[in-house]
């Protein structure tokens, strides 16, 4: 039985995960002013660390490494399909969830995947495009010194993204770790996998940036290592964006490696220092076929 037919993959129109974790569910129903101050007291759990040119590699090059093709993460291991995956996981409901940056990686998702309970440590994650979105940066450093990653409308670009098939529990673990981002669904887009066998994918769940997308001159900026066709937005590396941020908050001489230093020896101090900056800078996503997880304030 192939993925693309297989009832296991398929979810009810209109239907959401059932989540019930009581403090994720809470910290999805923030308010925008509730979400500052929840993060700045997560700020401030964060002590010095060293940077090394290890800390500086691993934020430039960001989203990480990850292969050109289809995956399966299994305990660990990691398997390259060249083929449609066939019924995996009799039994489990799985919901698709669109992934573009750092859980795009088979190390990340191997890393994050290693705790859980054996049934819940293996995913599929199906290569494609995604049509008329594009990936730029969330308008915040992360704690690791880069810019992570977030979608914004583009019409007419096709974007480099995976699908996950995702269990409610692992869904629910990601949510927990993606604690900058609103939860939702994608309706009526068009994700295309990358075998000519998988019938396009018209609804995906995705994380996207609470801090929203990063802007230069006014212009929301692609993230250069994430490939797309057709590409309208002007992208920028790891380092550019970094660079062009240290100039406007500490002044021409700063560059990227100092911002990155500054995160790693004092993030909340820094963290503040910065916000001005991108806060001027910030686009919020906004979409016709985006639905919020439905939250209780």
């Amino acid at each position: 039985m192939h993925l693309a037919s297989a009832t296991i993959w398929q979810i009810v129109p209109g239907d959401w995960p059932p989540i019930t974790e009581p403090k994720l569910l809470a910290r999805l129903a923030l308010s925008d002013d509730e979400f500052v101050a929840y993060t700045t007291r997560l700020l401030d759990s964060f002590g010095p660390r060293e940077f090394t040119d290890e800390v500086y590699a691993r934020a430039l090059s960001y989203p990480w490494a990850r292969p050109a093709q289809s995956f399966v993460v299994d305990q660990g291991h990691v398997e390259l399909l060249t083929d449609m995956p066939q019924d995996l996981d009799a039994g489990a409901s799985r919901y698709p969830l669109l992934a573009f940056g750092a859980n795009g990686s088979p190390d990340r998702l191997a890393a994050r995947f290693d705790e859980p309970e054996p049934d819940q440590r293996r995913l599929v994650a199906l290569a494609g495009e995604l049509h008329d979105f594009d990936v730029g940066a969330a308008c915040h450093p992360a704690n690791y010194g880069a810019f992570p990653a977030t979608i914004f409308p583009s019409r007419g670009t096709a974007v480099r993204a995976s699908v996950l098939w995702v269990t409610t529990a692992q869904l629910t673990a990601l949510a927990t770790m993606e604690f900058t981002y609103f939860f939702g669904r994608l309706d009526g887009i068009r994700f295309v996998p990358e075998f000519t066998d998988a019938a396009p994918l018209e609804r995906v769940y995705a994380f996207v940036s609470r801090w929203g997308a990063h802007s230069i001159d006014d212009r929301i900026v692609a993230l250069d290592a994430i490939p797309a066709r057709g590409r309208l937005a002007p992208s920028c590396t790891q380092e550019e964006l970094l660079d062009e941020l240290a100039r406007d908050a500490f002044g021409q001489t700063a560059s990227a490696a100092v911002i990155v230093a500054r995160i790693m020896e004092d993030f909340p101090t820094t963290a503040q220092q910065i916000r001005p900056v991108l806060t001027s800078r910030a686009r919020p996503f906004a979409s016709e076929h985006w639905a919020p997880f439905p939250t209780t304030s």
